[in-house]
């Protein structure tokens, strides 16, 4: 499955492997890409504002142009060369581009890279589907039951499991059930010793 946002510069790729996800994000100041198990994918996430500075520095130099050629205006005797609202109204037009089209960010910060989403149409689909592989990814790995590890380590675990969304507080009750079940009192070899005969 592959995602692809745009939003002014800003183009951000999600290829959803069985296995791993592939991120590519490329901008006005350059591109990265990398890859990295959907468990590797914290749950914590922020937001951020991006805006292109092309356009700021832009209005900036056309309005310094505008300024200069108006008080030339008052200092020398000569005449202007041509109107000079074209430079001021340009200067305006850039700082509102600037001001106004500003691209919203999802963030997640990982040990690859951080992960940037765009808020758009696309934004609960690919939201929906890091959730949903990342929870299948942390079952897949960490869902079954070690027996033979030391019980409280198992039961921090599924309490870690829990945590995380993975499973729920009846399943997580279930497994501790049957984890004290199985390293309690009444294990296998005390039922095949069968009861005492004094």
């Amino acid at each position: 499955m592959e995602i692809e946002q745009k939003h002014g510069f800003n183009r951000t790729q999600f290829v959803f492997d069985r296995d791993h996800l592939s991120y590519t994000r490329k901008h006005s100041g350059g591109s990265l890409s990398f890859d990295l198990n959907y468990v590797d994918i914290p749950m914590e996430n922020g937001d951020i504002e991006e805006r292109s500075p092309w356009f700021c520095y832009a209005g900036i130099v056309l309005m310094i142009i505008w300024f200069c050629h108006t008080m030339a205006g008052f200092i020398t005797p000569f005449p202007s060369s041509g109107p000079l609202w074209p430079w001021l109204l340009s200067a305006i037009a850039c700082l509102g581009i600037y001001r106004y089209t500003a691209t919203h960010f999802t963030v997640f910060e990982t040990d690859k890279g951080t992960l940037y989403l765009i808020f758009n149409h696309q934004h609960e689909t690919v939201m929906d589907e890091i959730t949903s592989r990342r929870k299948s990814q942390l079952l897949s790995w960490y869902g079954e039951i070690d027996y033979t590890n030391d019980p409280n380590e198992e039961i921090q675990k599924f309490h870690w499991l829990k945590e995380q969304g993975v499973i729920g507080d009846k399943e997580f009750e279930s497994i501790c059930t049957r984890i004290h079940i199985f390293h309690g009192p009444m294990q296998e070899t005390d039922f095949m010793e069968g009861p005492s005969i004094n």
